[in-house]
């Protein structure tokens, strides 16, 4: 269903799934055992160079000295002026490598100082998404998501799944079997050279209904009312306890007005939506006096008679019509 107030859904499960940073990116900052080169023997010495490796995340960079971030850690490595630098498997110039890019480092270490000669990154950077789920995959783990303010004839957009991502719907965690298929939710993760990884899904089963249009049938008997609303007729269930006003008074969803402008509040879920409150308003031109009783005592045309006037009984029906007072 296309209605208004998904912006309101989005920011609200927004909300929920941002505390004010990004997922962290899963990275270790480790450095091999030196291992002498080819001809060394014995134990390393002063002019013995041994290889090294290193990879994590790339946390500052100056000159030709570079840090990486990881669980154990900074590791401060410096690197050779003619040294092999390429991201996302491009050439590229040590200086234009992005800070929070994953970074793997070879080289050789010579009197205790390491010296990269290859260094090879590859540009991580956060996205976020917000819609609704239109399907789960679970044997390739991946989820598509529908932009909730895109247009009905949108594609969704699939996303693979981290196997450590953190998964929540109504606020418990869940397995991504759970999520329902039209659950709205909040996407947030990390595209490593262009590759999308979700770490982190919030999703809501229910949410705010808040929809304004015309009337345009109603069916009383089986509790539903039909809403134009932006060019697209809507069909919604009535709770049989929703509060019904007419400007400003209560009546039952039969009395009604077709053609009334209303406001309909209530909730929407996955498996559909049900309205609790309906206020509606009709122009003067369509009100006549509240002088009746039945549907014209709240100043809606449609009782017993066809106009105004003191009597709108139409010809022939008698004075004991009881949408009337005896006169």
């Amino acid at each position: 269903m296309k209605i208004r107030h998904r912006a309101i859904v989005v920011a609200a499960v927004a909300g929920i799934a941002i505390t004010g940073a990004a997922p962290a990116m899963a990275a270790t900052a480790s450095v091999t055992s030196p291992k002498p080169s080819a001809g060394a023997s014995g134990g390393s010495t002063s002019g013995t160079t041994a290889s090294f490796s290193a990879q994590g995340t790339l946390a500052a960079l100056n000159g030709l000295k570079l840090s990486l971030a990881g669980d154990n850690g900074t590791t401060a490595v410096t690197v050779d002026p003619k040294a092999a630098v390429t991201l996302d498997g491009n050439t590229a110039k040590l200086l234009s490598l992005p800070i929070g890019a994953q970074v793997k480092l070879s080289g050789g270490t010579t009197g205790g100082v390491s010296v990269a000669t290859r260094v090879d990154a590859t540009s991580v950077r956060p996205f976020i998404a917000a819609g609704s789920v239109a399907g789960v995959d679970l044997e390739d783990r991946t989820i598509s998501v529908t932009p909730l303010l895109a247009g009905e004839q949108a594609t969704p957009k699939t996303y693979p799944v981290a196997t450590d991502a953190k998964i929540t719907l109504d606020g418990k965690a869940v397995a991504l079997s759970a999520l329902p298929v039209r659950a709205h939710l909040v996407v947030l993760g990390n595209v490593t050279s262009g590759t999308y990884s979700a770490k982190s899904l919030t999703a809501v089963s229910r949410w705010q209904l808040n929809l304004s249009g015309t009337v345009s049938a109603l069916d009383a008997a089986k509790g539903t009312v039909t809403v134009n609303s932006k060019g697209a007729a809507v069909k919604l269930n009535v709770n049989p306890n929703a509060t019904i006003q007419v400007n400003g008074a209560k009546v039952t969803l039969a009395n009604l007005p077709i053609g009334a402008t209303v406001n309909l509040t209530g909730i929407e879920s996955t498996t559909g939506a049900q309205v609790a409150g309906i206020t509606a308003k009709i122009s003067p031109a369509k009100a006549f006096p509240a002088r009746t009783l039945g549907r014209e005592r709240f100043g809606v045309s449609g009782g017993c008679g066809t106009g105004p006037g003191p009597d709108r009984r139409p010809p022939g029906r008698p004075r004991s019509c009881p949408c009337r007072p005896s006169q």
